[in-house]
């Protein structure tokens, strides 16, 4: 099976209401908080260490049984020049966490060293089935 590295849109950062330890490598989040700032309209977004998916990509991963991954509540917020850097109101949908369990080359969802997204051929079919114009896809 063929796996790809996979750089999701950066719409924002952690939120300081994120709780996370970064005595280790990657940093070990518990709690997120992501702040939107400037997004795209992609469905998965990155700030390192974590990604997040709309709920609708969630269902979709969750409807194909991919391994190697874990759907965790995620606090989503838009940032405070968010609309203004749209220009007009954003209809924020629902996310989830998406936490990387599985083993990169191995599962359908891993991690990288360096805690980079690695994805399955099965499960990029999956995630294309959402809005992806702004990740980077480069196979291993």
């Amino acid at each position: 099976m063929s796996y790809y590295l996979l750089e999701p849109e950066v719409a924002g950062e952690l939120g300081e209401d994120t709780v996370m330890d970064t005595s280790v490598h990657p940093p070990a989040v518990t709690r997120l908080q992501y702040v939107i700032q400037d997004w795209l309209g992609d469905e998965i977004l990155e700030s390192t260490p974590c990604f997040v998916v709309t709920e609708h990509l969630a269902g979709l991963i969750e409807a194909a049984g991919l391994s190697g991954y874990r759907l965790a509540d995620a606090e989503v917020v838009l940032g405070e020049d968010a609309e203004e850097l749209a220009e007009g109101p954003i209809d924020l949908p629902k996310w989830q966490w998406l936490q990387l369990t599985g083993t990169a080359g191995a599962d359908d969802f891993g991690a990288s060293a360096n805690g980079s997204l690695v994805v399955s051929e099965r499960a990029l079919g999956v995630l294309r089935q959402g809005t992806l114009d702004n990740c980077d896809v480069e196979a291993l």
